[in-house]
């Protein structure tokens, strides 16, 4: 893969290209607490039939990390990913994100329907939904939502337990914390994480979100502004939507989704299934 970095929105972006240079493009958004090295299994099956271009978000990875709440925003993300594919002079995509960045590809969804052919969100049910969720519910899968987003506190105690934290947050599955390891990706996430003003970017994205973000996802969804992009919903047997309704919950916000389910695997899907993930996506692309 190829690393470029470009301006856009007055932030310095990273991003790495590779695949089949006019070949028919695939956009592909990482998640929270990682990097577009994430998709580096999944990659090797698709790059024989897709321009790939895989961004580290603002915050993340080796793009800038600006401070301030407001820069976090999905629409803003959105924003940049838009440039990007501009700059590339890419004008369709299919747009491909798990956790954070299905976040970001959905608000592209709505931002730039022009620029998107065909939509997959991984490991994410719609924002509006996991904070309707009652305290108990959200205990057991989305505690960070609600940690991260408390002022002041979450950095104070991360602060000197920056690696402790990584890895507990990077174990949510059998042996993946081992597997991370063996391979070097570990290093690789844990000096991202390490660098100036990573771990207040992760949390000022939570905050965004809560702040911003949600109020107007809640209208779109009041509003009944629904989606109509061919959208492919994936997730983990062992993560965080196993057992709901995903594909019933996300038609009150897309008209047109696909779902499946990935066996023997949790959260972080792309680490453990890549080779199953990249198939689900190509199949829902003929």
């Amino acid at each position: 893969m190829d690393s470029h970095y470009t301006n856009i929105n007055g932030i310095k972006l990273h991003y790495v290209t590779g695949g089949i240079e006019n070949g028919p493009v695939c956009l592909l958004l990482h998640g929270f607490p990682e990097s577009w090295i994430t998709w580096r299994n999944v990659i090797p099956h698709l790059e024989e039939h897709y321009k790939i271009v895989a961004v580290d978000l603002r915050g993340y990875g080796d793009s800038d990390k600006p401070e301030g709440i407001r820069n976090y925003t999905n629409k803003l993300m959105a924003s940049d990913i838009a440039g990007i594919l501009a700059e590339l002079k890419l004008t369709r995509a299919y747009v491909v994100g798990h956790d954070r960045g299905a976040r970001v590809a959905r608000r592209m969804a709505y931002d730039y329907p022009e620029l998107i052919n065909r939509l997959a969100l991984i490991e994410i049910m719609p924002m509006e939904y996991v904070y309707s969720l009652s305290a108990e519910e959200a205990a057991k899968k989305y505690w960070h939502w609600v940690f991260q987003v408390v002022s002041d506190l979450p950095e104070t105690l991360i602060s000197g337990k920056e690696e402790e934290y990584l890895k507990f947050l990077l174990s949510r599955g059998d042996g993946l914390f081992e597997r991370l390891n063996s391979d070097g990706s570990w290093e690789e996430y844990l000096s991202h994480w390490k660098k100036p003003g990573a771990v207040k970017a992760a949390l000022s994205d939570y905050r965004a979100s809560y702040k911003f973000d949600l109020p107007e996802y809640q209208e779109m969804v009041e509003s009944e502004d629904k989606l109509n992009i061919d959208t492919l919903l994936l997730w983990a047997e062992n993560g965080n939507l196993s057992g709901l309704p995903v594909e019933e919950i996300w038609k009150q916000s897309i008209n047109n989704v696909t779902g499946y389910e990935l066996k023997n695997c949790g959260h972080y899907l792309l680490e453990e299934s890549g080779e199953e993930v990249a198939k689900c996506i190509l199949k829902f692309d003929k």
